[in-house]
């Protein structure tokens, strides 16, 4: 790609480059081949937040690190690159330039005589990670082919923070999301097409302690007991991986007690909007979902002034929501409230328009959406 530069080394060193990604000592080797490729006297990659930054982070070769890091240096490198882009080179030639404030701190790496390119590789939001070589004895065609080689590295530096910082957010999700799970009172197990239990978190240990007619969990496994339920829980997931959809809810009744059951299974790999979130958990590409079951009649932890809030209900029409959620037919109440069921009805109606349905079930998938987010 470099033929001028020696196409072998470029190569090798673009490889170095994404060895990064999984070794942070890699760093050593791109800051070698990059004195070797610009034939600079010592080079280093830095990253900062700001003049004011105690955390600086960075390799180097030929110079101190220490010094490299102190406050005076990352303040003389954001003063030199103040007005310079992304993927900007700025050349500092420390003989003709002078810039007491900002060039004694640098001599004090670097030394008094020669040119200091600064690549800003990543300039976003405070954060500043730049490359830089200095150069002892260089003439101005040296300097022009090292600026030229350090832009045609240019892409693959700013690669690799672009996946290092992804993987860093990913991360910091991951650990939210877990968090929320395991310390969530609603009932949740992460299990594969099959029923294998990969996490459960305490609330859905203590769910299948309670419902040994509903559902058994022990060796890793959850046996759904219930004929309804599992049916439910079935068609769920098939329907999770036909539509590869993140999210898919369903009510299901125990007949014989009079029992309504929510029914949630979230996808947690493929497009799905929780595909990422959990992949810190299990390290496989087989397909695996989030079971989520709750008691409507003892969900308490949706209150009307929150559905209220959310859906900009009136206090009658977040109360009637609630009502329906848990689980009470029109019919008990209206006969509860003292109303005609039409009025009830009227009401429905009302509170769906708002929330932009014009069907009880959409309006009801989106409340128990609304009550699965719920912790």
């Amino acid at each position: 790609m470099i033929n001028t530069f020696g196409e072998d080394a470029y190569l090798a060193l673009v490889q170095s480059i994404y060895e990064t990604v999984l070794s942070p000592n890699a760093w050593e080797t791109v800051i070698a081949e990059t004195i070797s490729i610009t034939q600079s006297s010592a080079a280093a990659i830095v990253g900062f937040r700001g003049p004011e930054d105690r955390s600086v982070s960075g390799f180097a070769k030929g110079i101190s690190k220490a010094l490299l890091c102190i406050a005076q240096v990352v303040s003389a490198l954001c003063t030199c690159t103040l007005n310079a882009g992304q993927g900007a080179v700025v050349s500092l030639d420390f003989r003709t330039r002078p810039g007491p404030n900002r060039d004694a701190p640098l001599h004090e790496c670097f030394g008094s005589e020669g040119t200091l390119l600064v690549l800003v590789v990543v300039k976003e939001g405070g954060r500043q990670v730049s490359l830089l070589a200095h150069f002892n004895h260089a003439n101005r065609r040296e300097i022009e082919r090292a600026t030229e080689a350090l832009m045609k590295l240019l892409p693959h530096f700013q690669t690799v923070f672009a996946i290092q910082k992804a993987t860093l957010l990913e991360r910091e999700r991951s650990t939210v999301m877990e968090s929320a799970f395991f310390s969530s009172p609603v009932p949740s197990a992460i299990i594969t097409a099959d029923y294998q239990v990969r996490l459960a978190n305490s609330g859905f240990e203590r769910f299948a302690e309670a419902s040994h007619q509903l559902i058994e969990y022990h060796d890793s496994l959850v046996d759904i007991v219930d004929p309804e339920l599992l049916d439910v829980v079935t068609r769920l997931i098939g329907l999770s991986i036909l539509h590869r959809r993140a999210r898919q809810i369903a009510c299901a009744q125990d007949s014989s007690k009079s029992v309504k059951w929510l029914v949630s299974v979230d996808a947690l790999t493929g497009r799905s909007a929780f595909g990422a979130q959990f992949k810190s958990v299990f390290a496989s590409s087989e397909p695996v979902f989030m079971l989520t079951i709750r008691e409507l009649g003892r969900n308490t932890l949706l209150q009307p002034e929150i559905i209220k809030s959310i859906f900009k209900l009136t206090a009658t029409e977040a109360n009637l929501a609630h009502s329906l959620l848990n689980g009470e037919t029109a019919s008990e109440i209206a006969r509860q409230r003292g109303v005609s069921k039409n009025t009830i009805h009227n009401q429905l109606a009302s509170a769906m328009a708002r929330v932009g349905v014009n069907r009880q079930t959409q309006f009801m998938h989106c409340l128990a959406e609304l009550s699965s987010f719920t912790f």
